[in-house]
């Protein structure tokens, strides 16, 4: 784990060609088809190299939740378990690993009947009035009134349990006395703030100039149903980049933009990781940090 433009990649590839590793990919925008430069994917020659799961295995035009993951991560335990093969899952998405680490009490799954019957509601009465709805029984929630999937899940399970979805958030994780035995969790958070900062600036410096803008125009034309309100495209750098394809920003605009908004998760990703228990924190600029993880990992599985 760690924030962005901290070399989890870089250092994920090369534990995957000493040991016995399935790499696993923890990041909200790379499980995107074709959102390739904004999420910083390794080119398609290295992902061959070294394959990932949970990546490009979505339309950018459908949203996926953190159940979604979830579920994906479980198949592939199932898939790996008995093989000898341990996953190494690389990323920063934090949700995604908090769902991991702290696992809530199961949140009512959905039925083809209810989910029909919410689709209809929201096609005879609006968007809106969905988000109007789902802030009537759940005050809490902080779902964004244009996110269709997300607002239709806390009304399905509102329907189902009868209980607002931002309640089973609140509720105590399961006690699972072996669940933490079984995770080694390290992280990479630099000493040197401004080291991390260069390095983001580099990274959507190089973005920009492979081509973000051009991407993005891509994207809709490749997928006519992709709209601005997609999640994909209100990830970092797709969202500014959206922003000045919509005339809102201006090109000199953009960098800083990114740039800003870029720092911003990196400060959120280190402020959760520190927080976290029982977690081996290392400097990512460190000289010989591949050989202490290395050296971590396998006094680990040993």
């Amino acid at each position: 784990m760690g924030p962005t433009a901290s070399g989890k990649t870089g250092i994920a590839t090369q534990l995957f060609q000493e040991l016995k590793l399935q790499l696993v990919s923890v990041d909200a925008t790379q499980i995107y088809s074709d959102c390739n430069i904004g999420s910083a994917k390794l080119p398609a020659d290295d992902l061959k190299k070294y394959p990932h799961e949970l990546i490009s295995i979505i339309s950018p035009c459908d949203n996926f939740s953190v159940d979604h993951f979830l579920n994906h991560y479980q198949q592939i335990l199932n898939q790996l378990n008995g093989t000898g093969i341990n996953p190494l899952l690389v990323g920063g998405t934090m949700m995604y690993f908090n769902a991991i680490l702290n696992p809530l009490d199961d949140i009512p799954r959905s039925t083809p009947d209810v989910r029909k019957h919410v689709e209809e509601l929201v096609n005879v009465n609006g968007l809106d009035w969905l988000a109007a709805k789902v802030k009537e029984v759940d005050p809490l929630s902080k779902i964004f009134n244009t996110d269709k999937q997300r607002l239709m899940r806390s009304y399905e399970v509102f329907l189902i349990s009868n209980q607002p979805l931002s309640s089973f958030y609140d509720r105590t994780p399961k006690q699972d006395s072996t669940h933490d035995k079984d995770i080694l969790k390290i992280a990479l958070v630099p000493n040197d703030r401004k080291k991390l900062h260069d390095a983001i600036s580099l990274r959507t410096k190089t973005m920009l100039e492979e081509g973000l803008v051009e991407e993005v125009e891509g994207l809709f034309v490749k997928y006519p149903e992709l709209s601005w309100n997609s999640n994909s495209m209100r990830s970092i750098g797709y969202r500014q980049v959206g922003m000045f394809l919509r005339g809102e920003i201006k090109q000199e605009e953009l960098f800083d933009k990114i740039l800003f908004a870029t720092r911003q998760l990196a400060k959120r990703q280190i402020t959760w990781l520190r927080s976290m228990q029982d977690i081996q924190i290392y400097d990512p600029f460190e000289i010989d940090i591949y050989q202490k993880i290395n050296d971590a990992i396998k006094q680990f599985i040993n």
